[in-house]
C-alpha cells in the first residue's frame, strides 16, 4: 500500500465486525504498531530500500551470462528486476515477457544484467542455468547505501565442447526474440517454436518470414515450424520447414473448426516436411494415437518426444509403448520437448541431447545428429551410453547363437538422482542404486545377448517435485536412444506387439469409415491407404515369423 502519513489504515474483522485502526505515520515510524488486546498489529515489512545494478558472471569468462533469476526478501515476497512482473501469471497468453511461474517460486530470465530495488538485509537468491551449470542458492545481505551486486555461476559439465547439443522440439505462443532469451537462458543450443492452430485462432504463423533467428553468440537459434494436429488421428511436429505447411489442423474439434472433414494424414504432412529438409517428430507420445503405428511401419516418423511423466520404474504407458515398437524392430530415436504452452513451464524443462560433433552449431547437424539416433531425453541428467564402444543409434553384428557386450552407462546431473538402468528389449539387465542420491554414477557389466535386441540405458530420482501449472509433475531422469544389435538371418519381432499394432490400426479404420468427417472421395482413399499399406506390411512380417526357417 501507499499513504500518506496522515491516514488512518483500518481493518474490520469480517466475523465479529470489530474494527482495528493504526496511523501510518506511526506505522511508518519502523517497526511493529499493536493494537488492542487482540495483538491485531501493522508492520513495515520492507521500511529501507537500496536501488542494485547487478550482474551474473560466467565463472569461466567473467561475461555476463543469460539465467533464470528469483529474488525473494525474508518474508517470502519475490522481488523481481525492473522489467519484470512481482505476480506472474500462468494462463494462456497472459505473462510472455520472459518469466516463469515454476511451482511456487517466480523467475525472470535476464541478460547477466539487472537493475532491482532490495530491501536492506538479507536476500534470497537463486539463479539456474539449465542442467550444465551449478545452480545457485544463496543468501546474500545488502548494505544501506549498496549500489551493486555481482554472482559467479559456475560450469558443472560442458557438453557443448564435447560436441553435444541440446533442443527443445516442443514450444508454442512466445515470440522468437523471447525465445532465444529464455533458451539461452536455459542452456539450449535449438528451441523449436512450433505455429499451430486452436479452432479460429493461428499462432507464431507470422513469425516464419523472418527465418531462424540467432543469438548475438551463435549458440542459440529458434526455428520456426508447425504442429500439426488431428484429435483421433494425432500430432506431429514438423521441425526445421522454414514455411508452414498446411492445413495445420484438421478433422474437426478442438483443433480444427466444427465440422472440418479429414483433409490430410500425419504421412502426408511427415513427407511435405521430408521434402522441404525439416523432420517429423511424434509430439507427447503416444497421444493421441490413431495413426502413429502407421507411420511408425511406413518409416514417416524420424523420432519420438517423450515427456517424463512417468515414476521411478519407468512404468507409464509411453515408455511401455515405445519399448513395444522397438521389440517390433523399428529403430526410433527419442527426443525431448516440452509442450510449453505458458509460463508455468520452461523451455527445455524437458530436452533432447544430441551428438553433432565439433564446429559451430547448426540446425542442419542437430537434425542429421538426430536422424542417426545418437540422442537422449533429459529432465536433469546427462547420460551416456557405450556397448562395445558404440553410442545410441549405432548398430552391432553379432554370430548366431549371441554374444556377451560390455556395456559402460555414465549419469551426470546437477540434480540428485538414483538409480541408473539398463534396459534389453524392454526388461533390466543391470540396476545401480544410490539410497541416497548421487550427482554421478558410472554402471558397467557384461551381458548375454542371445539374439537381436535393442539395448538403452535410464535413470530417474526419488526425489518428489513441484508440478508445472499445466498439471505435468517434473520428474527428474533421462533416456537413451538404443544401440541396436543385429544377428545376420535373424529379425528382431515380437508377435504379440505387431498384432496390438493391428488392433490399433483396425480401430482407426473403423473411425474412418463411420465417424470421420470424409473429404473428397480421392483424398478420402488416399488417408485410408496410410493404415491399409501399413496392415499388409505388418501382415507380411507375422507371415514371415510363422514359416520356418
Amino acid at each position: 500500500m501507499t499513504a500518506s502519513p496522515e491516514a488512518k489504515l483500518v481493518l474490520k474483522e469480517s466475523k465479529t465486525s470489530q474494527s482495528f485502526e493504526f496511523n501510518v505515520g506511526e506505522v511508518n515510524g519502523g517497526g511493529e504498531v499493536e493494537v488492542s488486546r487482540l495483538g491485531a498489529r501493522a508492520e513495515i515489512l520492507d521500511p529501507q530500500r537500496v536501488c542494485i545494478h547487478g550482474a551474473i558472471l560466467d565463472a569461466a569468462n567473467k561475461q555476463p551470462a543469460q539465467v533464470r533469476l528469483s529474488m525473494r526478501s525474508p518474508n517470502g515476497q519475490y522481488i523481481p528486476p525492473y522489467g519484470h512482473r512481482r505476480e506472474v501469471n500462468a494462463g494462456w497468453f497472459q505473462d510472455y515477457g520472459a518469466d516463469l511461474q515454476l511451482g511456487d517460486t517466480s523467475f525472470a530470465y535476464i541478460d547477466g544484467r539487472f537493475q532491482v530495488e532490495l530491501p536492506v538485509g538479507d536476500v534470497y537468491v537463486e539463479v539456474t542455468k539449465g542442467f550444465e551449470y551449478e545452480p545457485i542458492r544463496r543468501r546474500v545481505t545488502i548494505a544501506p547505501g549498496q549500489r551493486e551486486l555481482k554472482l559467479e555461476i559456475s560450469h558443472l559439465y560442458d557438453l557443448r565442447s564435447q560436441g553435444w547439443s541440446s533442443g527443445d522440439t516442443h514450444v508454442h505462443f512466445i515470440s522468437p526474440s523471447t525465445a532465444v532469451r529464455e533458451g539461452q537462458a536455459e542452456g539450449l543450443n535449438l528451441v523449436n517454436l512450433l505455429a499451430s492452430q486452436w479452432g479460429d485462432m493461428f499462432t507464431n504463423v507470422g513469425d516464419f518470414h523472418a527465418g531462424p533467428l540467432t543469438s548475438r553468440d551463435r549458440e542459440t537459434i529458434v526455428w520456426i515450424g508447425t504442429e500439426n494436429h488431428q484429435h483421433i488421428l494425432g500430432h506431429i511436429n514438423l521441425i526445421g520447414t522454414r514455411s508452414p505447411i498446411m492445413p495445420m489442423c484438421t478433422g474437426g474439434p478442438v483443433e480444427s473448426w466444427i465440422g472440418d472433414p479429414v483433409l490430410s494424414s500425419m504421412a502426408e504432412w511427415a513427407d511435405a516436411a521430408r521434402e522441404r529438409d525439416g523432420l517429423a517428430v511424434a509430439p507427447h507420445f503416444p497421444w493421441p494415437n490413431g495413426e502413429l503405428a502407421a507411420d511408425i511401419v511406413l518409416g514417416k516418423l524420424d523420432a519420438i518426444e517423450i515427456r517424463p511423466a512417468f515414476g521411478e520404474q519407468f512404468d507409464a504407458l509411453n515408455i511401455q509403448e515405445y519399448y513395444r515398437y522397438l521389440n517390433c524392430g523399428y529403430r526410433l530415436p527419442i527426443v525431448g520437448g516440452t509442450d510449453k504452452m505458458q509460463s508455468g513451464y520452461p523451455v527445455g524443462g524437458e530436452r533432447a541431447y544430441v551428438y553433432v560433433g565439433e564446429g559451430e552449431f547448426s540446425f542442419d547437424l542437430w537434425a542429421k545428429g538426430l536422424k542417426r539416433g545418437n540422442t537422449f531425453m533429459s529432465a536433469g541428467p546427462l547420460l551416456f551410453l557405450k556397448v562395445e564402444g558404440r553410442n545410441p543409434g549405432e548398430e552391432i553384428t553379432v554370430r548366431s547363437g549371441g554374444a556377451t557386450l560390455d556395456i559402460t552407462v555414465e549419469a551426470k546431473s546437477a540434480i540428485p538422482f538414483h538409480l541408473v538402468q539398463i534396459v534389453m528389449n524392454g526388461k533390466v539387465v543391470a540396476s545401480r542404486d544410490a539410497r541416497n542420491g548421487t550427482r554421478e554414477m558410472k554402471l558397467q557389466d557384461n551381458i548375454k545377448v542371445d539374439g537381436p535386441a535393442w539395448l538403452a540405458a535410464r535413470c530417474s530420482s526419488r526425489f518428489s517435485t513441484a508440478p508445472a501449472s499445466d498439471g505435468y509433475p517434473f520428474r527428474v531422469c533421462a533416456h537413451t536412444s538404443p544401440v541396436y544389435v543385429k544377428v545376420s538371418g535373424q529379425e528382431l519381432f515380437s508377435p504379440p506387439a505387431a498384432s496390438y499394432m493391428l488392433q490399433l490400426l483396425q480401430s482407426s479404420l473403423t473411425w474412418l469409415d463411420n465417424l470421420a468427417i470424409r473429404p473428397d472421395p480421392e483424398q478420402f482413399q488416399r488417408i485410408r491407404k496410410v493404415f491399409i499399406d501399413a496392415q499388409e506390411r505388418l501382415h507380411q512380417r507375422l507371415h514371415a515369423q510363422a514359416i520356418p526357417h
